[in-house]
């Protein structure tokens, strides 16, 4: 996971030499530190500012470390807090632990120490902040209700989602980038009885080999150059709960064959080590080609095959395009005082015949950049739209051109029924000077004789 920059700790502790560093230590990081040197100036702190992560020492003069983890957990109940405790007050860390502490951290400690279990509980919150927030939605059906679209390739996935979402069956996202993959992983997950558990995104492609495997399955000490403590792993972590394998096929062959023991055993192997862990865990996968291409494809067809759920491109379902269009603008909508009123018949039918290549992704960014260039209050006409979508066939294959060919014809008709009253008015208004006449539609004077030679406009 990409840890964000506005990271914010609260390092609490009576001794000033351990708060000096550990302030040095974090803002070298990135990290946006406060600091407090006694438990009672923590817990002002915490009443006035808002943290992801309290570091506090345990033993301290007035309100101890255990003061300073109620406080956190009674003003801001998401934030993680880590005990730092001395040699002989273990058990009482442990305690802590019991009463909502993230870990404990046995002084003296080294820095990569530190950065590590801190590092490990910012993830964690942000884990559960995300599912708390999807839980919320899935609880009123928006995710499942969200799924725009009536045509017949929507409702096949609909419907599936339905049928596997309450399984255990392990589930294969087959589609296009840009389909809404990892959209229907979480639907899967938080309309299942493991909703209640961590949905764990995990991205394979670009992350293969080593670090892909130490990621997903955790590793001891000593198992990698620079692994100084053991790291449990994001399998462990979604442990009772879902992990998502995103573009599972560019994970590499050793990982797949992991990934094969863990569907079959319900076990992994940490790096470095024998000692097999047993998980409760459902694996939901996407890939943008089918089983045959993926490494270990027969196993792994044979152990995905039952969960398989084939997302369509957008092109195959051209007639949910202007339901999307409507969604889409209606969420760009929300706050404008004027909203835009909506697309035209033509710039509808010209998006309806674009094939797409981007899938739904393109779509919702074409309709979040027509909204800002827009002018509040207006329709979003064929003239606004980009050329290729107008005219061009960049990025498409053969087929595709052959097969949009007969739709376009049909919409530049419709176009040039406006494009030929609107030049020869522009025209007119500019005396026929080609250049002010390009100035007040807005294009280049090679776009204008273009337009005129096509609509066969002469002086």
């Amino acid at each position: 996971m990409k840890i964000p920059s506005h990271r914010r700790i609260l390092i609490v502790d009576d001794e000033l030499q351990v708060l000096t560093f550990l302030d040095d230590l974090f803002r070298t990081e990135g990290w946006e530190v406060k600091t407090a040197d006694s438990g009672s100036s923590g817990i002002d702190k915490l009443e006035q500012n808002r943290f992801d992560i309290v570091l506090t020492d345990l033993k301290m003069h007035g309100a101890d470390g255990i003061e300073v983890l109620r406080a956190a957990k009674k003003l801001q109940a998401d934030t993680e807090v880590i005990m730092m405790t001395g040699y002989g007050t273990v058990d009482n860390a442990i305690e802590a632990m019991r009463a909502g502490a993230f870990h404990y951290l046995a002084k003296p400690f080294k820095a990569e120490e530190v950065l590590h279990l801190v590092d490990k509980a910012y993830i964690q919150r942000q884990l559960k902040r995300e599912n708390l927030y999807l839980k919320s939605e899935s609880r009123s059906g928006h995710l499942l209700h969200s799924v725009v679209g009536t045509s017949a390739p929507i409702q096949e996935v609909i419907a599936a989602v339905q049928r596997l979402s309450d399984t255990e069956t392990p589930v294969l996202l087959v589609g296009e980038r840009g389909t809404g993959r990892s959209f229907f992983a979480r639907i899967l997950h938080f309309h299942s009885s493991r909703s209640s558990g961590l949905f764990v995104p995990v991205h394979c492609a670009g992350g293969g080999g080593e670090t892909l495997e130490g990621d997903l399955f955790g590793y001891e000490a000593g198992a990698y150059e620079g692994a100084v403590l053991p790291r449990p792993g994001k399998l462990v972590m979604a442990n009772h709960g879902t992990v998502f394998l995103s573009d599972i096929g560019e994970g590499g062959g050793r990982v797949l064959d992991r990934i094969v023991t863990l569907l079959e055993s319900r076990t992994i192997t940490p790096v470095g080590t024998t000692r097999e862990v047993e998980l409760d865990i459902r694996v939901i996968a996407s890939s943008s080609t089918d089983l045959e291409t993926l490494p270990a494809k027969e196993k792994i067809r044979e152990l995905f095959a039952p969960g398989t759920i084939r997302l369509p491109p957008l092109r195959e379902r051209s007639e949910d395009i202007p339901l999307l269009l409507h969604h889409f603008l209606f969420e760009e909508n929300r706050g404008r005082k004027k909203p835009l009123r909506g697309f035209s018949q033509t710039a509808v039918a010209a998006l309806v015949a674009y094939p797409w290549p981007g899938n739904i992704r393109e779509l919702k960014a074409l309709v979040k950049t027509l909204s800002t260039r827009k002018k509040q209050g207006t329709v979003v006409d064929a003239a606004d739209l980009p050329t290729e979508i107008l005219y061009g066939r960049r990025g498409r294959k053969a087929e595709e051109a052959k097969k949009a060919a007969s739709a376009e014809t049909e919409i530049r008709d419709s176009i040039q029924e406006l494009e030929k009253p609107m030049v020869l008015q522009a025209l007119a208004l500019a005396e026929w000077d080609k250049d002010r006449a390009a100035e007040l539609l807005n294009i280049d004077v090679s776009a204008l004789e273009e337009l005129m030679r096509r609509n066969k406009i002469e002086q």
